[in-house]
């Protein structure tokens, strides 16, 4: 693990540190992978309470909880077994212990220093949360002198980190696919509403009004003292999302919506107060978390808005009952499909004898605000010497073919014949499966 997260992860290692003894206790499938950031996530909505309080008052904090605990962009990556509800669980803590540190709680600074430090050693992202906040603590802590040595743990940490960070920059490409106005324009909203749901530029616009209408009450209603705070932790939100569009313009381009996901916790706790402010606000508040709860529920329940369909089309697939390859768009490890399809392993040779050719290609591209999911069309190609097509099948998810022996014995193909098969272009994974999923 520790070898290939250079050459394959663009996050630093202490997710991975901890997911390894995680998943020995609990597995590696399903629940027990996600199950982790699930905790994370769940947690973090206990952290923005606390920051929210700490910085503003009890009721910002119950609202910037209630904000978080139903935002479904964090939702989303509470089920993601990645480094993203980690990260945003330790800029929560580092948020509330910041705003203790700022009204001179004792250890404050000290925690603050070691939260943030494990923020960095997660997520690279975090370093603009961090400077922020330590800019901030060097000018208005009531000690500057434990800020100042609050501050060096985080250096000395992103400072280790240095040839790590180097050895990955070029392992972020795929979140520069798309033009970077886009990007740009897309990330506040992902941030607020997630990425694709049903109804989705209806619920966009609505949510933007009601997110609009707590800027107003915290430009109007908010008394001043709870303002310059709100508006404190609105600016460190705010670097967290400049920040990184200024890098890209220089030529260091990582902007995307997902690494921008450690300014939501500030970001909530900034537009809770203006909510804090009023019936009105409060009101405003509470629609926001209904509607964000609709489309996190509508997202989960909705399987054309949600991740990649493998347990479905594993379950499509069924039990081998002799050998057989796999052609499946787009590519997946083996040792991550035997999560759903036991006994899968790599072809490594350049032929194989099977007597089934099933070809899968799954709906990959929605998720991300493009509309719901749709895998490619289930066109059949022509059949390789020796088989015949048994079954085409089209769901919202995926599209199943399978070719089989017309006779009983296995037919070499190679794997030039198998890779033509695909029903997508791009790489795909070809593998094999022995009877029984061995």
């Amino acid at each position: 693990m520790v070898r290939t997260v250079p050459h394959s992860e663009a996050t630093p290692y202490l997710y991975y540190v901890l997911v390894w003894p995680w998943t020995h206790l609990f597995g590696s499938g399903e629940v027990g992978i996600r199950a982790f950031s699930a905790l994370a996530g769940t947690a973090t909505v206990v952290a923005a309470y606390g920051a929210g309080a700490a910085l503003l008052s009890r009721r910002a904090g119950l609202i910037a909880a209630a904000l978080v605990a139903v935002n479904p962009f964090l939702l989303w990556y509470s089920q993601e077994a990645r480094a993203y509800a980690l990260a945003v669980l330790f800029v929560a803590v580092g948020l509330w212990l910041f705003a203790r540190g700022l009204a001179g709680g004792r250890g404050a600074l000290a925690g603050w220093a070691i939260v943030s430090g494990l923020a960095l050693a997660t997520h690279y992202f975090a370093v603009f949360v961090v400077v922020a906040e330590a800019v901030w603590l060097l000018a208005r802590a009531p000690e500057r002198r434990r800020a100042l040595w609050a501050a060096l743990l985080p250096a000395v940490v992103l400072a280790v980190e240095l040839p790590l960070l180097l050895a990955q920059r070029g392992n972020g490409e795929s979140a520069t696919q798309s033009s970077l106005v886009k990007r740009i324009i897309g990330a506040p909203k992902d941030l607020v509403v997630g990425y694709s749901f049903p109804g989705e530029l209806l619920g966009t616009v609505v949510a933007a009004l009601l997110f609009l209408t707590g800027l107003v009450l915290l430009a109007k209603r908010t008394p001043v003292r709870e303002r310059l705070r709100a508006l404190l932790a609105g600016s460190i939100a705010a670097f967290a999302l400049v920040a990184p569009i200024v890098l890209a313009v220089s030529g260091a381009d990582y902007v995307t919506a997902r690494n921008a996901i450690v300014a939501v916790v500030p970001a909530a706790v900034c537009l809770a107060a203006g909510y804090a402010a009023s019936r009105v606000g409060l009101v405003t508040a509470t629609l926001l978390c209904g509607l964000s709860l609709a489309i996190g529920l509508s997202v989960s329940l909705d399987s054309k808005y949600g991740r990649t369909d493998w347990r479905g089309l594993a379950k499509a697939i069924g039990a081998a009952s002799a050998q057989r390859a796999l052609v499946v768009t787009p590519d997946i490890d083996a040792a991550l499909w035997r999560i759903y399809l036991p006994g899968v392993r790599e072809l490594d040779n350049q032929q194989a004898r099977v007597r089934e050719i099933v070809v899968a290609g799954l709906a990959t591209q929605g998720g991300f605000s493009a509309g719901a999911v749709k895998p490619p069309p289930a066109t059949p190609r022509s059949a390789p010497p020796g088989f015949e097509l048994v079954s085409a099948r089209l769901t919202s998810t995926f599209a199943l073919i399978r070719y089989r022996t017309a006779g009983a014995p296995p037919v070499l193909v190679s794997v030039r014949r198998l890779g033509g098969l695909a029903l997508a272009p791009g790489a795909s994974a070809l593998l094999l499966q022995g009877r029984s999923g061995r």
